[in-house]
């Protein structure tokens, strides 16, 4: 009991202490984690980088087999090649040897070669002159047979072989060389498609599958991060309202300090429903149930409106706006649901920039559509997160070393509703520390 007395005395000795409890209670604070979750996470992060080393394993041995293929039958088609043009080099000489053979079998039917009378010692030997064929008859006779070959007076290639009695050479025809040499040319340009459609169907569906199996890990990530994210924003204001009702029931306060005491808890509340209405909305914006109930609305009166509602929920010029509408400008919205995007931008440009801050909204449009745009001069984003930044429970750097309280889910929602409005938002920034500029597109309602 003298514990607790002790505790709540020091709560609530002064107005200056209690205030001081709701700063500290409101002001964003590191999360440091559970040296357990410490653990599990850093299991889980060697088993991904585990998972990303087998993957590139197998990719390397994948491309490797298929370099393989690929050579393998680049080799098969050039000796294919090579074989039907050395089969049509063996044509060249039986064509050869069929001619020969013929001249030798018209020798030898002729009579046997005489002696003549022996002259001073000597012997003449008496010829008689051999009747050949024509060349043009041999010619015709070799070229029936044999229709890769041609009979010509002078030499093509190198090996080329000289007919028997040296009055022609046989060579192989052009037309045949140049079909091989083009059926070559087709055969290795087929394996160099076939191989790199194999390659590009293997390359594509690895980037696919390194992709998918980046995307299941943020996410993984992502939604334990999320988890610890809640749980630090709903023990934050849990905790404080905790230590309020305890304050109030168990001191005697002065209106003053109770109506101090009640605007903490006020703001303690708002965090929790604003979380908990975030949550629910990205349920049903996951399921596609999120309903809006659209109506023509002008958007000029409407965002001051919500301008200066923002501008008194988070403190008086603390978000150094500057509004620049333009008039007549008309579309078919759910008032609430736009709301909702507008706020949370605008949240976003007072959470992420310090002070002195400078926001400025910005309507304009012009004949089919309309522009809202949000500045700030923040923190700005790096080119590589705006394409992840819509995503669900996506946050920059850790969420367990956070500085900036928030879920992941309000960019997320607010892309949502602009897309169920028929529109698009985008964002842009010149890099970290130089702010960003969120623009929505809207169509135009013609009155």
């Amino acid at each position: 009991m003298g514990c607790e007395v002790a505790r709540v005395n020091r709560v609530v000795a002064s107005g200056r202490a209690i205030q001081y409890a709701g700063d500290a209670l409101l002001k964003p604070r590191t999360s440091w984690p559970h040296p357990s979750n410490t653990v599990s996470m850093d299991r889980h992060l060697r088993r991904v980088r585990t998972q990303r080393l087998i993957f590139w394993g197998v990719a390397l041995l994948l491309c490797s087999q298929l370099a393989w293929w690929i050579s393998l039958q680049t080799r098969q088609t050039r000796s294919f090649e090579d074989a039907r043009i050395d089969q049509l080099k063996a044509s060249r000489a039986e064509a050869w040897q069929m001619d020969t053979k013929d001249i030798l079998a018209r020798l030898r039917a002729y009579p046997a070669i005489g002696m003549g009378p022996s002259i001073q010692g000597r012997v003449v030997v008496e010829a008689q002159e051999v009747d050949l064929p024509p060349i043009a008859d041999r010619r015709r006779a070799i070229e029936a047979r044999f229709p890769y070959v041609a009979v010509v007076p002078d030499p093509v290639a190198d090996d080329d072989p000289l007919l028997f009695d040296q009055s022609a050479y046989i060579t192989l025809r052009k037309e045949p060389l140049q079909i091989l040499a083009r059926e070559r040319r087709q055969a290795l340009w087929r394996v160099a498609a076939q191989g790199g459609f194999m390659a590009l169907g293997v390359l594509l569906g690895l980037i696919y599958i390194y992709r998918k199996l980046n995307t299941e890990m943020e996410l993984v990530l992502r939604q334990r991060n999320f988890i610890a994210t809640v749980t630090h924003e709903l023990k934050t204001p849990i905790a404080a309202l905790q230590v309020w009702t305890d304050t109030i029931f168990t001191r005697q306060l002065t209106e003053e300090r109770k109506a101090r005491v009640r605007d903490l808890m006020e703001k303690d509340l708002a965090r929790l429903t604003e979380l908990v209405s975030n949550l629910l909305e990205a349920a049903r914006a996951e399921a596609g149930s999120l309903e809006l109930r659209l109506e023509a609305l002008d958007l000029e009166p409407w965002l001051q409106g919500v301008c200066e509602a923002m501008d008194n929920r988070l403190g008086t010029g603390a978000l150094g706006l500057k509004v620049e509408l333009g008039k007549g400008i008309w579309v078919m919205a759910d008032p609430k649901g736009l709301g909702t995007v507008v706020e949370n931008l605008l949240s976003n440009a007072y959470k992420y920039a310090g002070e002195p801050r400078q926001t400025t909204i910005t309507l304009d449009g012009d004949r089919d559509e309309v522009y809202l745009v949000v500045s700030d001069r923040g923190n700005g984003i790096f080119s590589k997160e705006m394409p992840r930044i819509f995503q669900p429970f996506y946050r920059v750097g850790d969420e367990l070393t956070r500085q900036v309280p928030g879920s992941g889910l309000g960019l997320f929602l607010s892309k949502e509703i602009v897309l169920r409005h028929g529109g698009d938002i985008r964002v842009a920034s010149q890099g970290k520390g130089l702010g960003s500029s969120f623009t929505i597109c809207l169509p135009r309602l013609t009155r």
